[in-house]
Parts: structure tokens; sequence; C-alpha cells
């Protein structure tokens, strides 16, 4: 799993650096949602950040691309990341935009 050097964060997050150095010692936050590419899937999700916690979830090939206090935040980020996908390539193929986004400069591995 890594992170995405240039995260959408929701205004909700009040300390963006703390909250990721807490998802990548695995402690996490009890509201913290995070939105990723799942590589294997190609799609865009959201889950609550307790889900990383199980293995299976830690070991796939994912990007965390937002952070947000809630679901319907998610959404809204989802939204802006619409947007900007359509601003920058004309689509609205997200899972393209930030995959093309993400390599090896912009992402931080987490810890296994």
């Amino acid at each position: 799993m890594r992170f995405y050097k240039d995260m959408y964060i929701a205004p909700s997050v009040k300390d963006a650096d703390r909250a990721i150095h807490k998802l990548k010692v695995g402690s996490g936050s009890l509201q913290m949602y995070v939105m990723v590419l799942n590589h294997d899937s190609k799609k865009l999700e959201f889950f609550h950040n307790g889900m990383l916690k199980q293995r299976i979830l830690r070991r796939r090939d994912m990007d965390v691309v937002g952070l947000a206090m809630n679901g319907r935040e998610c959404i809204w980020l989802t939204e802006l990341m619409l947007y900007d996908a359509y601003e920058q390539t004309g689509s609205y193929d997200v899972y393209g935009y930030l995959s093309s986004e993400i390599d090896d400069r912009t992402a931080v591995r987490m810890r296994e």
C-alpha cells in the first residue's frame, strides 16, 4: 500500500500529517475514512480505516489517494476527483487520471 503525495483531504481532517502517520503505523482513527485506488479491480474505493487492519487489505496493491471523516465527505472528494480528471483529460476516468499521476516519486510505501 502506498500513499499519494498530493492526497485529496477533506477540510474536516484537522491534522493530515498526523492522520497519515497513524495510518502508516497501523493505529488509525475512530472516524477516518480512506479513499484508495485498487489496482486489482481498477476502481476507486473508500472504506473505514479500521478495515486496513485486515492483513488481506494491507497486502493488496492499493494507493491511498484521499482522507475524509465520513462517507459523505468521501462522496464529495470523489466529485472533486471527477472534476479534476475531466479538466485534465477530458474524460471521467478517475482511476486512469490518478494512476497516471502516481509513480515511485510521488508515492510513499507503507510498512507491511
